[in-house]
């Protein structure tokens, strides 16, 4: 049911295909260990990207497209990952602490889980962002 209720039928739909690319296939094959600290990133192109050990700190990823991508060993760490897109994307090794992906696509339950094992959250309270955590 917590599943159902907070990563299916959630979230602003089709608003991937208006995803920014501003990094060539190229580039996007060579993001592997860069460190993004409290960038906003929303709405980006990572799909089929090579970010295995790559660091997102602080970062706005909203509705960001990662489709494809290799997340092995990436870290979220106090990021906003809300209607980011998920397909096919390789995962092991992650930390998702203090970052919120509610209506993210592309999550079967058993990426949920996980995702929730390594600190992701799918309930997103509006006293975040006055720093207070319910």
């Amino acid at each position: 049911m917590f599943y159902s209720s907070f990563v299916k039928d959630r979230g602003p739909r089709g608003s991937h295909k208006n995803c920014s690319v501003v990094f060539t296939v190229w580039e996007k094959q060579h993001l592997s260990s860069e460190v993004f600290l409290n960038p906003n990133l929303d709405y980006l192109d990572f799909s089929g990207a090579d970010l295995r050990e790559a660091r997102f700190e602080g970062s706005s990823l909203c509705g960001c497209d990662f489709s494809g991508a290799d997340l092995r060993g990436t870290v979220f760490r106090d990021c906003d990952l809300r209607w980011a897109r998920f397909d096919h994307a390789i995962f092991g090794d992650n930390c998702f602490r203090r970052s919120w992906l509610n209506g993210a696509e592309g999550i079967t339950r058993s990426l949920f889980e996980y995702i929730r094992r390594c600190g992701g959250h799918f309930a997103y309270c509006l006293a975040k962002k006055y720093g207070v955590l319910l």
